[in-house]
């Protein structure tokens, strides 16, 4: 064999063997920045907006010893774990503190979501958004829909400066401002039984006469339930803090199935 045939052969095998090699890394070399075979598969929160995301089972949403030591129930206490379907409870005697999924799954979509959590536990936030959705007929005269008539003509003057940041069409925005987008969920407001609590998840209501507190995030609607004597404050804070852990592994980027 001459020495070009086997530089040729030698060649070759180098690239056969660059070749394997590239094969081999193609599913972990996908994930940008991570070289993660799972991550590469799946968009972040894919499962989080969507009816096909599983949830776990209730009880991994209700750590013992998390629990323990949020609501200071101390080491003496034994708890008894009792599962169901949509819902886990730690119990003790006649007391107890549970976690509550309100549906099956998730909704389909925010809006439902939002239109049960109102109906539950805020029935006038449903009632107004009823009454300001409902089409209203003129007061007088014919029906304006299809005349132009629904929309007036502007009668505001622009001036030289706004002429020149909006270019030749004097309806468009103004250069430089973005108007910010509206909220998916309307602010959660005190009710006859509930207080409207802010910073958890979408909307959250906390009730004490049931030592209930009631959480819409996203399209999830759970409730934490804390039935146990002590100071209602500290039991209301532990209920907010517990809602705040299950909003964190409901928010897991990862599908529960794997």
């Amino acid at each position: 064999m001459s020495t070009r045939q086997l530089n040729v052969l030698l060649l070759g095998m180098s690239l056969v063997a660059c070749s394997t090699q590239d094969r081999d890394n193609m599913d972990t070399g996908s994930a940008a920045g991570l070289g993660d075979a799972h991550e590469a598969r799946r968009v972040t929160g894919v499962y989080l907006l969507s009816t096909d995301y599983h949830y776990q089972e209730p009880c991994n949403y209700l750590p013992e010893e998390f629990v323990r030591n949020l609501f200071q129930l101390g080491e003496t206490v034994e708890l008894e774990k009792v599962s169901e379907l949509n819902s886990c409870e730690l119990r003790w005697g006649s007391n107890k503190i549970g976690f509550h999924l309100e549906s099956e799954k998730p909704f389909e979509s925010v809006y439902q979501s939002e239109y049960f959590f109102n109906k539950l536990f805020e029935p006038e936030a449903n009632k107004a958004i009823n009454q300001n959705t409902a089409v209203k007929p003129p007061l007088s005269g014919p029906i304006t829909s299809g005349t132009g008539a629904e929309v007036p003509a502007s009668t505001t003057t622009a001036t030289a400066k706004q002429d020149s940041t909006r270019g030749a069409d004097p309806s468009a925005p103004l250069e430089g401002i973005t108007h910010p987008t509206p909220p998916l969920t309307a602010t959660a407001k005190d009710t006859p039984t509930g207080q409207a609590i802010s910073g958890v998840g979408d909307k959250a209501i906390w009730e004490p006469g049931k030592k209930s507190l009631h959480v819409l995030f996203n399209n999830h609607v759970f409730s934490v339930v804390a039935q146990m004597p002590g100071d209602i404050a500290t039991i209301k804070q532990g209920s907010i803090s517990l809602a705040k852990l299950v909003i964190d592994s409901i928010s897991d980027k990862r599908d529960p199935r794997d």
